[in-house]
């Protein structure tokens, strides 16, 4: 069974009256069955703006940097590639994350997700706020194999700005932007429709786990990802850090 491109790591899309930053930690495990590595995320909000940066530790490749600008003005999301001086541009109308079917190629039907969300009714609190857990679970399974996927999450509507944050997601979801970090999505149709029903739990997540198994009889695949949001902080943001920086080229 082929294995589909990673997608983001869960990014919740973020948009305050005034700017804020959040910080958050994900640990990885099983990864092709081998020994996972640690993300550290910042993500910085501006207005309709919007910046990622990642830190990821592989015990292969070594330390990896990743930055992302979302730009609703521009429509587009760059990817810079510091190294280099390069950066990449995907357009909203183009979609995020989509499996694009090989010159020649039909475009498969994938079979309809299964998806159910459970309120377990217990309670956590996480930088001093409370939070419930809620559990968003997957089941697809068609003649190429199964995917079951798991996410529980810690949330709570008691932040500043959670509105904004909401409306903010909600547009991104709209859009077909699934910006979860659904990790190994076998195809667009089930990360929106994934997407759409976390966005209509309500709540910030301030830590979650997430489980994926799938594959065959013959070949098995699993992952952990476990994510915690350290910090989260009003400050003034200057506007050139949502700019391509002097010197970048675009990667054709």
């Amino acid at each position: 069974m082929r294995l589909y491109r990673f997608t983001l790591m869960f990014i919740w899309c973020v948009s305050l009256f005034g700017d804020v930053m959040y910080e958050m930690v994900t640990t990885t495990e099983g990864m092709m069955g081998m020994a996972g590595g640690e993300t550290k995320t910042s993500v910085y909000i501006k207005d309709d703006y919007q910046r990622t940066e990642m830190v990821s530790e592989d015990q292969m490749k070594g330390e990896m940097k990743t930055i992302l600008i979302t730009r609703f003005d521009k429509g587009v999301i760059w990817t810079l590639d510091p190294e280099n001086k390069e950066y990449s541009e995907i357009k909203f109308d183009e979609g995020l994350g989509a499996e694009k079917a090989k010159e020649g190629e039909e475009e498969r039907e994938f079979a309809t997700p299964e998806i159910n969300v459970e309120r377990t009714g217990k309670k956590k609190v996480l930088l001093n706020k409370e939070c419930e857990e809620v559990i968003v679970s997957m089941k697809v399974a068609d003649d190429e194999g199964s995917m079951d996927f798991t996410q529980a999450m810690w949330v709570t509507k008691d932040i500043e700005g959670y509105e904004e944050i909401n409306d903010f997601s909600k547009k991104m979801t709209d859009l077909g932007l699934a910006s979860t970090s659904l990790g190994m999505m076998r195809d667009q149709k089930s990360a929106e429709e994934f997407q759409k029903k976390i966005q209509d739990i309500g709540g910030f997540p301030l830590e979650f786990i997430m489980e994926i198994a799938m594959g065959t009889e013959e070949m098995q695949f699993s992952m952990k990802m476990h994510t915690m949001v350290t910090k989260i902080d009003k400050k003034p943001i200057s506007q050139k850090l949502f700019e391509i920086p002097e010197g970048y080229t675009l990667q054709e």
